[in-house]
């Protein structure tokens, strides 16, 4: 009873600070270009810094999650970006808003994403148990998914009232509340004790090795790179695949991101009967390959009949929706298999990984769009995603119905189920 009371703090505070999130991530750009001036290069920095911290700071913040209570880290991180996201209305009244304030302030909300990230999935575990995060992680995308739905409507009915950096006092806001829900959360966090840590850099270099040498989480590694290089190669091509190619007007673009949340929540709704129905392996592998047929829909839109809008409209509900099956049935596996004194350090080291291919496959994805025409490169936007089940078909996991009880992590390719 106590893990489930802990537990709702949790989702509480966790669908808060995806409200902080979604409402910074929108309306920082929107501030730059409609009250600063901005053009696509000052636009491009902005979200190049919105990642920077996870692979400038990813893994050290990795090591020093693991030795710091996690939710103390949380809450600062809320506190932090809270103080961060409210100095920009605050500039804008005093007539002190330059871009390189919004920078620095997009740089630092960075810094705070990473320690908050990397501390709420090695928090998990504490709260719900290693046995029940792939449920955990399954309803905390659905809080994700539903913030993701519902944002754009209330950031446009806000942006229509006030001007837009009065906005991010909903972002402020929203931090506030998540680390108050959070501050509420009574659970006993197992630390090491300072005398017992390893040195910075060794720790480090550990973590990161057992993660790539892991063949489990090798396999989870590079299929999440694929996954993500994806996602973030195809991006660019789409916008404009659907507004020059296929002539859709930029409102009904928006409202793809509609469908893209409403398949994410929906996904995570089903990911759990799924999971069940098939198997990790199997969900795993058998949602990598639909991702091929559905992205397809998208290149195929202009020859489709009926309208192109439905069929990229399907697509984006589809590729969120397999997208979010593939996280959730991945979501339990790291925690139980890296050693609790090393969480931090391997899901820091994991995403190092995952998310430092997103600039480069954006880059990569942008180039080639104006080599072989954005329609190509669509096609190899589903190829890829489709190519994310072979490291997983390659892996132990590719057996697994459920973790295996028998399981070993020390020891490579054990606990076939």
């Amino acid at each position: 009873m106590a893990r489930l009371v802990a537990f709702r703090k949790l989702w509480i505070a966790s669908a808060l600070e995806g409200v902080g999130d979604e409402a910074s991530r929108v309306v920082v750009p929107i501030v730059a270009v409609s009250m600063l001036g901005a053009g696509a290069l000052d636009v491009g920095i902005i979200n190049a810094l919105g990642l920077s911290a996870f692979l400038v700071l990813g893994l050290p913040v990795g090591v020093w999650v693991d030795r710091i209570r996690r939710r103390r880290l949380m809450i600062a991180a809320d506190v932090f970006r809270a103080i961060v996201v409210l100095s920009v209305p605050a500039a804008f009244v005093t007539g002190a808003l330059t871009m390189g304030h919004l920078l620095a302030c997009v740089a630092l909300i960075s810094v705070g994403d990473v320690v908050f990230t990397t501390a709420h999935g090695a928090f998990i575990p504490t709260v719900v148990g290693r046995e029940r995060v792939s449920d955990a992680h399954a309803r905390l995308q659905s809080a994700a998914s539903a913030v993701a739905v519902a944002s754009p409507s209330l950031t446009g009915a806000l942006l229509s009232a006030i001007a837009a950096p009065f906005v991010l006092v909903t972002a402020g806001l929203s931090y506030a509340s998540s680390a108050l829900s959070l501050t509420r959360i009574q659970v006993d966090e197992n630390v090491t004790p300072p005398q017992s840590h390893e040195r910075f850099l060794p720790a480090a270099r550990a973590g990161l090795s057992f993660t790539v040498h892991h063949p489990v989480l090798r396999g989870l590694l590079l299929s999440g790179m694929m996954l993500n290089a994806a996602t973030i190669f195809g991006s660019a091509a789409m916008a404009v695949y659907a507004l020059n190619v296929l002539g859709l007007s930029p409102a009904v673009f928006a409202i793809l991101s509609t469908f893209a949340a409403l398949g994410g929540l929906v996904a995570s709704f089903a990911a759990p009967a799924i999971l069940k129905q098939l198997g990790i392996g199997n969900t795993r592998i058998f949602a990598g390959v639909a991702c091929v047929p559905v992205v397809a829909l998208a290149p195929m839109a202009e020859v489709l009949p009926w309208f192109p809008a439905l069929w990229l409209g399907a697509s984006a509900f589809g590729w969120a929706f397999l997208v979010v099956v593939i996280s959730v049935a991945g979501a339990g596996i790291v925690p139980r298999i890296a050693p609790s004194h090393r969480l931090g350090t391997v899901m820091a080291s994991n995403r190092l990984f995952v998310l430092g291919i997103m600039p480069v496959a954006s880059l990569a994805g942008g180039a080639l769009a104006g080599l072989i025409g954005v329609q190509a490169v669509l096609w190899i936007w589903a190829l890829l995603a489709g190519a994310s089940a072979v490291p997983i078909a390659l892996s132990p996991v590719r057996t697994w119905r459920e973790f295996p009880a028998n399981f070993d992590s020390t020891t490579p390719g054990t606990g076939r189920a």
